[in-house]
């Protein structure tokens, strides 16, 4: 199942949007706004390349398909991020904790230049391989990448706002 979200940030150049993304004050309270539970693995930068893993582990309400699909079993993922710094444009992919060899989640992020400030475009792919419910298992995974970046993007623009 195919994903492609954009969000404009306005007042803010793709420069100043890219340090902001990779700032792990910033990416702290996203985090806890979210509630995903989140652990920096690991972060390397240079002038060409920024790479990033960080492990998420999304607090599920009681009543969402997510739990309800896992149920008491916590789940939770390791996210890779190589991100070309000279591009602005990096792929990423998930790594669920369970059914990692059934569950791929890649795709592409890029922070492109807009006439109000920063255009950020992410593309993904959820395919799930599970007899019998692979497809419902994958509306949820993109139902749950929508959700996080919609309010990521809301979060996102009233930091700039603040800061």
């Amino acid at each position: 199942m195919h994903v492609t979200l954009e969000h404009v940030f306005t007042g803010i150049r793709p420069v100043a949007y890219e340090a902001l993304y990779f700032d792990e004050a910033f990416n702290e309270s996203l985090g806890r706004h979210l509630r995903m539970g989140r652990k920096l693995v690991r972060l390397d930068r240079n002038g060409e390349r920024i790479v990033r893993h960080v492990r998420y582990e999304p607090v599920q309400a009681a009543n969402s398909e997510a739990k309800q699909v896992f149920g008491t079993s916590r789940a939770s993922f390791l996210e890779e991020l190589d991100y070309d710094v000279r591009t602005r444009r990096g792929a990423w992919r998930t790594i669920p904790n369970m059914f990692p060899e059934r569950v791929k989640n890649t795709g592409t992020i890029a922070f492109l230049d807009d006439a109000e400030g920063t255009k950020r475009t992410l593309e993904g792919d959820a395919i799930v391989k599970l007899f019998g419910f692979g497809g419902r298992v994958e509306k949820i995974i993109v139902a749950e990448i929508v959700k996080n970046y919609e309010a990521s993007a809301a979060f996102t623009r009233e930091w700039i706002a603040t800061h």
